[in-house]
């Protein structure tokens, strides 16, 4: 028992390195510092990092799970992504209603900052040219909860 013990506490195990690599990758080199890093408000607990759980959304995208609990689920059972986004794993992981009450509360503003920064950098490394206009009329919509539907703009980038 104490050697099966031993082995569920080492999560290399049961996450590809593949997987790890890739998120690694995408969050070193995402920058949101565009996004208030704690929600302003007042007595009680600061509550989880914004940064932390815009990581485990980019998980979720990545992962294409179309329900927070499978998110929940994903970083329950792959302690180094949920470590990654920020997470402090050793500390009981963000609920369900944590999740929920980001995305519902996440402004626009801060996605469209987020991706114009992400462009300017790739700019920057080569990566692209900013020769040409790229632009997208495409509305996409998203359920954010059940009374609500919003329509997320696609943004111009320019070189």
């Amino acid at each position: 028992m104490y050697q099966l013990q031993l082995l569920l506490n080492i999560p290399e195990l049961f996450t590809s390195h593949s997987k790890i690599d890739f998120y690694s990758s995408m969050f070193e080199n995402l920058d949101p510092s565009s996004i208030p890093e704690f929600p302003s408000s007042g007595p009680g607990r600061k509550g989880y990092s914004h940064h932390t759980m815009f990581r485990a959304f980019i998980v979720m995208q990545a992962e294409r799970f179309g329900e927070i609990t499978d998110l929940a689920d994903c970083l329950r059972n792959n302690l180094i992504i949920a470590h990654l986004c920020g997470i402090d794993i050793t500390k009981p992981l963000p609920s369900y209603w944590t999740f929920r009450r980001f995305i519902n509360e996440f402004a626009h503003d801060y996605l469209t900052t987020i991706f114009k920064n992400q462009v300017n950098i790739l700019k920057y490394l080569g990566v692209i040219s900013g020769e040409f206009v790229s632009m997208d009329s495409t509305h996409i919509k998203g359920n954010t909860n059940s009374t609500a539907l919003i329509s997320l703009k696609p943004i111009l980038l320019l070189p």
